[in-house]
């Protein structure tokens, strides 16, 4: 993602623009860039339980978080190497949360066992849940599970 920033600034600094565009124009891609690394930190520290019934369990590993059902919101996109997706949930508080992804593989931590076999298997079973099992309709209840 940084990479994608730093040739952007780059080719910036390599076109013949007035001083004013430059700048703004790079303030933009830092602004960017800010906001990309800032995405990227938030994703740290979750795990997704994927559910046979579409369902997704966000758990916050280490920092005692409520854990959280959501439901894949529609328009996901997936790709052999990225998937793009949103979960939407309602806390007990009844608010309303939603929270856009863009995942790669190599993100995607393995289970033990499975780089021994060189299978990126958590990595294939994500893309087929998303395509097969994600965003099917709750069987008469909500995603509030206990």
């Amino acid at each position: 993602m940084l990479a994608a920033h730093i040739a952007a600034t780059l080719a910036l600094f390599l076109m013949d623009l007035p001083l004013t565009v430059t700048a703004s124009s790079g303030l933009a891609v830092l602004l960017s860039a800010v906001w990309a690394v800032r995405a990227q930190t938030q994703k740290h520290g979750l795990a997704f339980v994927l559910a046979a019934d579409g369902a997704l369990r966000i758990c916050h590993e280490g920092d005692g978080g409520d854990d959280a059902w959501a439901r894949v919101l529609p328009g996901a996109v997936v790709f052999p190497a990225v998937v793009w997706f949103a979960l939407g949930w309602t806390s007990p508080d009844g608010r309303s949360h939603r929270l856009r992804l863009m995942l790669i593989a190599a993100e995607v931590q393995e289970a033990p066992g499975d780089e021994e076999r060189g299978d990126p298997a958590q990595w294939r079973r994500l893309r087929i849940w998303l395509r097969h099992r994600a965003g099917r309709p709750a069987q008469g209840s909500s995603c509030s599970r206990t």
